[in-house]
């Protein structure tokens, strides 16, 4: 089981001080949550390398795990987060590299792309995700093989121990060096050209090195 959080942080002109001021104790409790094993990725969303639009982590972790972490988390109780999206997510097992932090991987942060796609919302959106889901796999496969491909899965509509919990988007990171490199990487994606996706979101993403756990399926 796992969960995706996206968090927006102010826009006030007070907004950069209270991140900074909010940080060491920050990176305390994402070291920690890495170290117990529920956070797998974390960073901020930086469009540029001075600018912060708030955090994107990924967890293997159930509800009461991640109750525990928003309950302490600084950013979310010193107002730096003013808005936090947390998303049911499953991690596909493939043969992932190591994220920053871990034997083999960079020893420092890594900047990579995330696209959070939606899938479309009409009666027929889980069938053409069904049909099209050989190919897309096809497709990862070697995109990680390639090392332009750092994590990817499924967004969910409900946790996954949930009875009919159903797929409806993905987050897939990506080691690219700008967007246009990311939107190319769309135009060849079955998913955006079959019509599966239907709302993209793409952010530049510092990942930061960290004592995660081995993504599942890891090589």
């Amino acid at each position: 089981m796992g969960y995706l959080l996206i968090a927006d942080d102010g826009t006030d002109p007070a907004a950069p001080a209270r991140r900074e001021a909010a940080r060491p104790a920050h990176l305390e409790s994402i070291h920690a949550a890495a170290t117990r094993g529920i956070l797998v990725m974390s960073g901020p969303r930086m469009p540029d390398d001075r600018t912060t639009r708030g955090s994107l982590q990924v967890f293997d972790a159930d509800q009461a795990a991640m109750d525990a972490y928003m309950a302490a988390e600084p950013f979310a109780h010193q107002g730096v987060w003013q808005k936090v999206d947390l998303l049911p997510f499953r991690i596909a097992p493939m043969p992932w590299p190591p994220q920053p932090g871990r034997p083999g991987g960079p020893t420092g942060p890594r900047v990579a792309y995330a696209i959070i796609a939606r899938d479309g919302t009409d009666p027929d959106a889980p069938a053409r995700r069904t049909a099209i889901r050989p190919r897309h796999f096809e497709r990862l496969g070697g995109e990680v093989a390639a090392g332009r491909l750092l994590l990817g899965g499924a967004l969910l509509d409900a946790p996954e121990d949930t009875p009919g919990a159903a797929m409806i988007g993905s987050l897939v990171a990506l080691n690219l060096p700008d967007e246009a490199a990311v939107r190319d990487w769309l135009d060849q994606e079955p998913y955006m050209t079959e019509g599966v996706w239907r709302d993209i979101r793409i952010e530049r993403w510092r990942i930061g090195a960290q004592p995660y756990p081995p993504l599942p399926g890891a090589a």
